[in-house]
């Protein structure tokens, strides 16, 4: 007989997105449980990439330190270089065609000053082989006895009252769980295509064979890469050719494992003949007697597709459940870890008692909206590659006519010279996949919890190269440097850390916004955390930078969600002893509708 368990959160899979789920609920002091049918993380060295903002929740939530210890340092993965191979001797061979600077580089690349001061903490890499352990063992010491791998969901069924989630172990025991809401961050295997949910978009675009191997290229490899493209008279195009990235432990040259990308048409059948991946790597990197050992070949496919619904009643999609995309700008692991985070803390403020449970229905509006954008962004940053072989001429299958093409592009001419100018430009242009800030740090929420102030819309870069810090409702707050009254140095960032809670950030003449913070956490029950930065303020505008990010006037007010987005704005000071933040937070956590007009006209100046 199943036994019963009632508890508010079951949450189904138990990889990134569902990690950092549990750890979120968990520090929000949420009870849940995760169930995971596999018995161990994931093997495979894919989602690797972290970008800031997931580094900055991880840091948020005290999730970070064992990837600082263990992520490739800054320098190690600072650029991407197309060349024809690593090894060889012939006149074609190791010849750099161009490289292009990541990520924010390591000093010299034009974006590398806004990364260093856009975010608290830079990018990471870390395979997801070596990253989910981490995270596992973080939910497991956050909810011990309650991250249950090795256990399947067998059904799931919402009534009036929850949902009710049927789970066996390994030993066939049935458990019955009866929660208040069930998350499927389940990549999209089960609980979506019950619910009826459809993903919309292409599939089988193309079939990727990864390859993870262990070998030492010490001798070939440059410190600064994050990957390399092989592209070379024999091997074809870009896509034929492939491209290498580390995968550490130890990072740079010295990486001794590594991942190798292949791209085969859906209709070619050599991609599913193994025994030639091997000589064909070698054949690449043109290291014929290299030793390798090979740990895992995997084969996926190529798609860009969108969950026509993020939430059914009590069942909520997080992560590959609502929207997968090329790999191409690492936003897979990024996107799911930033959906987890959304849904947790307004899980967590219905749960107890603290919002009204219309606050859920504001999840899919801001992360499908999200999902989108991102799925658009890396499909056309996996065709922009296409645009590399158009400049050089290249043709699928035509050797020869791709080795006439090299020669040109590599001969001692003004000819070749000319050439090589045009095929680095064009390289260039695939920034967009690299140097994605604009895409990482400035996505927006135009609908959802937050209250729009009428001001006209934060500048945006359509390339997704410049981000550009703004207080907007519905945007990241701009991360600065302050200074706390006994001296320590946070971010702005880090006045919700590891808290379900706002930050209400003023200066020195807001002082009626102050008094308004101590009666709204005291009558409302939350936390709320009350920041004046400036001169002779308790806290101190560190490197003079907050100034330029405000976006509003001397006395005015921003009032930051517990993901530290900007859910609503004042830009002017308060003209009724702080009441307008006060309704404001009681339309954002209780749903009043008539205060809307009220809280938008007192941001307006008096006339």
């Amino acid at each position: 007989m199943a036994t019963e368990i009632a508890i508010p959160v079951v949450i189904i899979g138990g990889g990134g997105c569902g990690l950092t789920l549990s750890s979120f609920l968990s520090n929000y002091g949420i009870d849940h449980v995760l169930i995971e049918r596999h018995t161990g993380t994931s093997v495979l060295p894919k989602a690797h990439y972290l970008n800031q903002r997931t580094m900055e929740i991880l840091q948020a939530h005290n999730m970070v330190d064992e990837i600082l210890q263990k992520t490739c340092p800054p320098r190690h993965m600072s650029q991407v270089a197309w060349q024809t191979s690593l090894g060889g001797s012939d006149r074609l061979d190791r010849q750099l065609i161009h490289k292009i600077e990541c990520f924010g580089g390591d000093g010299g690349s034009p974006y590398a000053q806004s990364y260093k001061q856009d975010a608290p903490l830079r990018s990471g890499n870390l395979p997801l082989f070596r990253l989910e352990p981490i995270l596992k063992a973080l939910a497991e010491r956050n909810n011990p006895g309650k991250v249950l791998f090795g256990h399947t969901m067998l059904d799931f069924a919402e009534d009036d009252t929850g949902v009710r989630t049927t789970v066996v172990d390994a030993e066939g025991n049935q458990t019955i769980y009866r929660s208040q809401y069930l998350v499927a961050a389940d990549g999209g295997r089960s609980i979506g295509p019950k619910l009826g949910i459809e993903m919309r978009g292409p599939r089988n675009i193309s079939d990727m064979v990864s390859v993870h191997f262990s070998a030492d290229l010490s001798e070939y490899w440059d410190d600064r890469y994050f990957a390399c493209h092989f592209i070379n008279g024999e091997s074809g195009t870009v896509f034929e050719s492939g491209a290498i990235v580390p995968m550490g432990p130890t990072w740079g040259s010295r990486s001794e494992e590594w991942v190798f990308h292949f791209g085969f048409a859906m209709d070619d059948e050599a991609r599913h003949d193994e025994s030639a991946l091997i000589p064909r790597i070698r054949e690449l990197l043109k290291i014929p007697n290299l030793e390798l050992k090979v740990h895992k070949i995997s084969h996926w496919a190529i798609e860009r597709v969108l969950a026509d619904s993020y939430r059914k009643g009590r069942v909520f999609l997080a992560g590959d459940a609502g929207n997968r995309r090329p790999p191409t700008t690492g936003l897979g692991l990024n996107t799911a870890i930033e959906d987890s985070l959304n849904l947790a803390w307004k899980l967590a403020m219905v749960v107890k008692g603290q919002a009204d449970e219309s606050i859920l229905d504001t999840y899919e509006p801001e992360r499908r909206a999200v999902g989108e954008i991102n799925c658009d962004w890396g499909l056309f940053t996996f065709s922009n590659s296409a645009v590399i072989n158009t400049v050089m001429g290249l043709l699928p299958g035509k050797e020869e006519h791709n080795k006439t093409q090299f020669e040109l592009l590599l001969e001692n001419t003004d000819r070749g010279s000319t050439f090589r100018a045009q095929v680095a430009r064009i390289i260039e242009s695939q920034s967009v996949e690299f140097c994605a800030h604009g895409i990482e740090l400035g996505f927006r929420y135009n609908n959802g919890l937050i209250l729009p102030d009428g001001s006209i819309p934060a500048r945006r870069d359509p390339l997704g190269l410049q981000y550009y810090p703004t207080t907007k409702p519905g945007h990241r707050l701009p991360h600065a440097w302050i200074q706390k009254p006994k001296g320590e140095i946070i971010s702005t960032h880090h006045l919700v850390r590891d808290s379900l809670g706002f930050a209400l950030i003023t200066d020195g003449e807001g002082s009626a916004w102050v008094s308004a913070g101590e009666r709204i956490a005291a009558c409302m029950g939350i936390t709320l955390v009350v920041a004046q930065i400036g001169d002779r303020c308790a806290y101190r505008d560190y490197e003079d930078r907050w100034m330029n990010l405000k976006g509003i006037q001397p006395g005015g007010a921003i009032l930051v969600r517990p993901d530290n987005i900007v859910a609503w704005r004042s830009i002017y000071p308060s003209r009724r002893n702080g009441k307008e933040v006060e309704e404001a937070l009681d339309m954002l956590l209780r749903g009043l509708p008539e205060v809307v007009e009220n809280n938008r006209e007192t941001t307006r100046p008096k006339l």
